[in-house]
């Protein structure tokens, strides 16, 4: 049901407003058409939920409690603020620039109860997600449940629900665009994750991070909901922790009641329609050369014209190159210098980076951008220009890589300048070696799932939604001390991921000898484009939009 639906109803023979419930019901189903929203909010740290259980679950946590006791709230807290912060500031932010709620002000619906049934819907589905986390935990990880604590668990839910909700409002009336409040939502949840006992239970945090953790209201949340589904005595509830929430969730609300607009910002209008022809707006069409130029200018021309898309889309960048440097910068922090492998963890961390940073440039963003361009008719057009589309799709591979290299390099001023890695410059060659063929192999693998895809819609979740739980099972992400289970261990050793990140270690390993080339790593990644390169040359008419899907 679209807005303008609900508007022709409410006024259908002068009824009443349309229910609460009525909106609340189009909230949900906005919801479950969004796989990326139902991804990072259900499927995310469910799949975060089973991996860490199986690798550390099992583990004594002290009288005989297993940790997997302790997974399943900091989980379910990035469940719920997913749901209420980060899906209602940009819901919020998307229906004003979309002019949905301005029009909706000229009908008979009360304009609070718009709002108020996307808090409604957030209160269903973290309710969902809390209780799927919780099912998944009893029934395979021998996660109890504190029968008496219950009462305090729904409290401790309907608070946090609260304090994220009236802030996830709060950002949206403070931010211009839906781009700028994505970026903003996505980016402080995740990024205060780590420091706010979410991804990282009871670490020991220097000062300034934990003064910073301690005043914001994400570690308050995931301590209440940790202490409801610990076994003991006592009831569950956490009053100073609910006392912060509420004071955040009065402090959202007076920025939204305050600066909250219900029409678009006039100093961003909407893009006028295209004209006949054109792309949709928001999609870039790359220049068409001239015929007779030569294959190299070409490609230049598209990488000019893909890295400029991604300078518009700034939740890309921020996955791509500012994340990895932010955790390049946290984790040492936070587990010391203990070694990984016989690696000492900044080394083996800044490794680890570069190879999340590739496989997101390349697995990610390129299939996004194509599935994108797709969508709008992009590539349709292309086949009445002189711009072949291999030369397309080799500017859309160049700039991943070069994504990569200025991500290696933002992590090399972290990790030479302040971590103490060193790089030993006779292995430079084998580095780059490795990111080019990383990048050149997740591209196509993230091609050849665009040309099985027929929706734009659901592309970033299972790129994303692959990659994530990959980076643990393939040790690009460090979970405590023990080997993975055997199964794990086998998934990871067919996959390409874990290969990336061994051709990468060999390159930036500072006590290896030799020039760190890697012919077995590199033959697998080399294995694996090839095998997605024949799935999108047999695919091409889907992938450009211009066959059966």
């Amino acid at each position: 049901m679209t807005a303008r639906t609900e508007i022709r109803e409410s006024r259908v023979g002068g009824r009443h407003p349309v229910p609460l419930r009525v909106l609340t019901g189009h909230a949900l189903r906005a919801f479950v058409r969004n796989p990326v929203a139902a991804f990072f909010t259900l499927a995310f740290p469910l799949a975060f939920l089973v991996i860490v259980a199986s690798i550390v679950g099992d583990q004594d946590a002290g009288n005989g409690i297993p940790v997997a006791q302790y997974l399943v709230s900091p989980f379910a807290v990035f469940g719920v603020a997913q749901a209420s912060f980060v899906l209602i500031a940009i819901d919020t932010a998307r229906l004003r620039d979309s002019g949905v709620l301005l029009r909706l002000r000229a009908t008979p619906i009360p304009p609070w109860t718009v709002l108020s049934a996307r808090i409604g819907a957030s209160l269903v589905i973290s309710g969902a997600g809390v209780a799927l986390l919780t099912a998944v935990g009893v029934l395979g990880y021998d996660v109890r449940i504190v029968g008496r604590k219950v009462p305090a668990l729904l409290v401790t839910l309907l608070a946090g629900i609260g304090c994220c909700a009236a802030l996830g409002v709060a950002l949206a009336s403070l931010c211009r665009t839906v781009a700028v409040a994505q970026a903003l939502s996505q980016g402080l949840l995740i990024s205060l994750a780590f420091i706010s006992d979410v991804f990282i239970v009871g670490a020991d945090l220097p000062r300034g991070l934990e003064l910073i953790s301690t005043a914001l209201p994400l570690k308050h949340f995931a301590q209440a909901m940790s202490a409801t589904f610990e076994p003991g005595p006592g009831y569950g509830f956490s009053p100073v922790h609910l006392a912060v929430l509420a004071a955040w969730a009065v402090a959202g609300a007076v920025v939204a009641r305050t600066q909250f607009s219900w029409q678009p910002d006039v100093r961003t209008p909407p893009a006028p329609p295209p004209p006949d022809g054109a792309s949709a707006p928001g999609v870039l069409s790359p220049p068409a050369p001239r015929a007779g130029r030569s294959p190299l200018l070409i490609v230049s021309g598209q990488i000019g014209y893909a890295v400029l898309g991604l300078r518009r889309d700034p939740l890309s960048v921020f996955f791509s190159v500012v994340f990895p440097a932010l955790l390049l910068a946290l984790f040492p922090t936070v587990f010391g210098d203990a070694p990984v492998s016989g690696t000492p963890m900044a080394h083996y961390l800044f490794a680890g980076m570069i190879t999340y940073a590739t496989a997101v440039a390349a697995y990610v963003d390129v299939p996004e951008g194509v599935v994108g361009a797709r969508a709008a008719g992009v590539l349709k057009r292309l086949r009445g220009t002189p711009l072949p589309l291999r030369g397309y799709f080799a500017g859309r591979v160049s700039a991943a890589l070069i994504v990569a290299l200025i991500a290696t390099a933002m992590l090399a001023v972290v990790g030479l300048g302040f971590l103490g890695v060193r790089l030993d410059a006779a292995r430079l060659p084998a580095l780059l070696l490795a990111i080019a063929a990383g990048s050149v192999c997740f591209a196509a693998l993230g091609l050849a799932v665009a040309a099985l895809m027929p929706s734009a819609h659901s592309i970033v979740a299972v790129t994303l939604g692959t990659l994530l739980p990959l980076c643990f099972v393939s040790g690009v992400f460090v979970v405590g001390d023990r080997p993975l289970p055997g199964w794990l261990t086998t998934v990871a050793d067919l996959l390409p991921l874990r290969h990336l990140m061994r051709a990468v270690l060999a390159a930036t390993e500072p006590a290896a000898a030799g020039y760190g080339f890697t012919a077995g790593h590199l033959a697998v990644l080399a294995g694996w484009a090839a095998a997605a390169l024949l799935v999108v040359w047999r695919r091409r008419a889907a992938l450009a939009g211009s066959g059966p899907h």
